[in-house]
């Protein structure tokens, strides 16, 4: 594992939220490439990476109390506190990654775009998060979100 501040290492910054998801994968991909599989330490390394402030938040989580065999009916394995730890962020969930807000802010913005030529079109295109949002609401089971979505998507 590499050390906290390498350029190989994950990193969190507490004010991207949406970024949550990708430091957990990071993260779980060096415990599988360093073979570590000890809950205990999945979470110890998981608060190494993170700021001060951030790593006594992620401590206090009663899910970060060592898993008891003796008592597995306890939450206290590492997806557990993952888990734990996702939910203080609002937006880093997958399902919550975008909002009907969110939506409407991108189209309000590319409304007042002014395309002139092919090129600046091909730019807006693939640089548009309002496809991203459209198609990940009109995943969402609300019918309300999904028709709004869907209606942006034509």
């Amino acid at each position: 594992m590499p050390a906290r501040g390498h350029g190989t290492a994950p990193s969190f910054n507490p004010s991207e939220p949406r970024e949550l998801p990708r430091y957990f994968t990071e993260l779980e991909f060096l415990f599988a490439s360093s073979g570590v599989t000890d809950d205990a330490e999945k979470k110890a390394l998981g608060i190494c990476y993170v700021d001060y402030n951030t790593s006594e938040q992620w401590l206090s989580i009663s899910e970060y109390q060592p898993y008891d065999d003796s008592q597995p009916a306890l939450p206290y394995s590492y997806d557990n506190w993952k888990r734990a730890v996702i939910s203080l962020y609002p937006g880093a969930d997958a399902t919550t990654k975008y909002s009907m807000a969110d939506l409407d802010r991108i189209m309000g913005k590319a409304a007042r775009t002014d395309i002139k030529t092919i090129g600046q079109f091909a730019d807006y295109h693939r640089n548009h998060p309002g496809q991203t949002a459209a198609n990940t609401l009109s995943g969402n089971t609300r019918p309300e979100t999904r028709n709004s979505a869907l209606a942006f998507e034509d």
